[in-house]
């Protein structure tokens, strides 16, 4: 039979015998809850891909859309992807005949003692061509585990800007909550100095003891600590925004003060099961996982022969001095010391650890949803004890500050329900705080508008 008859039929012969060696996937199992521990009193809520909205922030939004563009992180994770992409390229090569080409010019100089010199230029060019059969699927199982990383890759980028998403949230509503807290400091400041006028005037008048007029003097210093805490905090919150953003500290300038005109979004989570295909961190450890099973096809096609197919062509000098040369070559493993079985071992491991990390990875989303659901009803039960105390808080100082200017009570009294009155005010701006970072929490263990 000719060479080039044996050549194809040798192709022939790995199309139709091409066969893949990796396990069957299944995805494993994980017992998930019917339903979550905290009844939800409304249908399932349909996350939007831009699920900040639901706060009816326009600044929000508009730095949401910043960081996007040009957080750092995320870009760095673009880049990922990038290399991921190039990686599949270059394993994909191995599925293609791969050609080269040479050429080279050489001079010789003669000079014999009793004759002239003489010159020879000779110059060769020479092409070849190689392919690999991958008659066990050893290329095709690299190219199936590099489509799965690229996919893993998109994934945790996904994962990652739904991260940056929620620390864009969190960070923006921290500056929000620290300047309204800020702006309690400085108006607690000014009832305490105006509290210390009143007291200093009785005592001028001889109504009042020098130790009343002390404790007035030490609460107004510790109200001047805590607006100076307060306004280092401020910048420490606009700082670390302003890098979320990507963008250098005091760039930018926030415009919002307060929290109060936020409001938190009731979302509904569904079903647990659904989580295992919103979850760009669960789909992750899949892809990581159908990597390793595509590694175990080509670890186990190591076993095998592989076959080789050349063509080289090569022209000297003169073109009618070319020659052109078919070859093929068989190596077949026999004797590897371990080495084969070893990779097999250790593919197969490898998918074993997936697995775990898989189960653990959706175990820790049940967790998630579980711990921003129970947040958020611990947060509104919070928010509605807080507001009774800060209003209560409220007429207590009113009417302890009216009852001591008219001598009714002591300056005891009326410093405690000013004290009160500041940590009820204090708390009921951060209680705020906790019921929107519960419901940004509860978006992200969502996988937010992922799809």
């Amino acid at each position: 039979m000719r060479l080039s008859n044996k050549i194809s039929a040798l192709l022939l012969a790995t199309l139709l015998s091409g066969c893949s060696l990796a396990p069957n996937y299944a995805r494993p199992d994980v017992n998930a809850p019917a339903a979550w521990s905290v009844e939800q009193q409304t249908e399932e809520t349909k996350i939007a891909a831009a699920w900040w909205r639901g706060f009816q922030s326009e600044e929000l939004n508009d730095l949401m859309l910043v960081a996007l563009d040009r957080n750092n992180d995320i870009r760095a994770s673009l880049a990922r992807v990038e290399q991921a992409r190039a990686g599949l390229k270059i394993s994909g090569a191995s599925l293609w005949p791969s050609a080269d080409a040479t050429g080279g010019l050489s001079r010789t100089r003669s000079n014999p003692a009793n004759g002239g010199s003489t010159t020879e230029n000779a110059w060769r060019a020479g092409a070849g061509i190689s392919y690999e059969l991958d008659l066990f699927g050893a290329n095709r199982a690299g190219v199936d585990a590099a489509e799965a990383q690229l996919l893993g890759s998109q994934f945790d980028q996904q994962a990652l800007a739904l991260v940056v998403m929620g620390d864009v949230a969190k960070g923006y509503f921290s500056v929000l909550n620290l300047r309204e807290r800020l702006s309690i400091a400085k108006e607690n400041q000014k009832n305490a100095r105006d509290v210390m006028d009143i007291v200093q005037s009785r005592f001028d008048a001889g109504a009042a003891s020098a130790l009343v007029v002390s404790q007035q003097k030490s609460a107004l210093a510790n109200n001047d600590a805590s607006v100076a805490s307060l306004e280092n905090q401020v910048k420490i919150a606009e700082n670390a925004l302003s890098v979320l953003l990507g963008e250098a500290p005091q760039q930018r300038r926030f415009t919002g003060d307060s929290l109060k005109s936020i409001p938190t979004p009731v979302i509904a989570p569904g079903q647990p099961s659904t989580l295992l295909e919103r979850r760009p961190d669960i789909r992750s450890a899949e892809a990581a996982l159908l990597a390793a099973n595509a590694n175990i096809d080509a670890a186990r096609a190591a076993f095998f022969p592989t076959i080789s197919l050349g063509l080289d062509a090569s022209i000297n000098g003169d073109p009618v001095s070319s020659a052109i040369g078919l070859a093929s070559s068989l190596l077949v493993p026999i004797f590897q010391g371990g080495r084969l079985e070893g990779g097999v071992e250790q593919a197969t491991a490898r998918q074993v650890e997936l697995s775990e990390t898989y189960r653990k990875t959706v175990l820790v989303s049940f967790r998630e949803v579980e711990d921003a659901l129970s947040t958020a009803r611990a947060a509104d039960a919070r928010q509605l004890a807080f507001e009774k105390s800060y209003r209560e808080a409220q007429k207590s100082y009113e009417l302890s500050r009216q009852l001591y200017n008219a001598g009714s009570i002591d300056f005891q009294t009326l410093l405690d329900t000013q004290n009160n009155l500041l940590s009820a005010q204090d708390s009921y701006a951060s209680i705020r705080l906790e019921m929107l970072s519960a419901a940004i929490d509860l978006y992200m263990a969502l996988g937010g508008g992922w799809e």
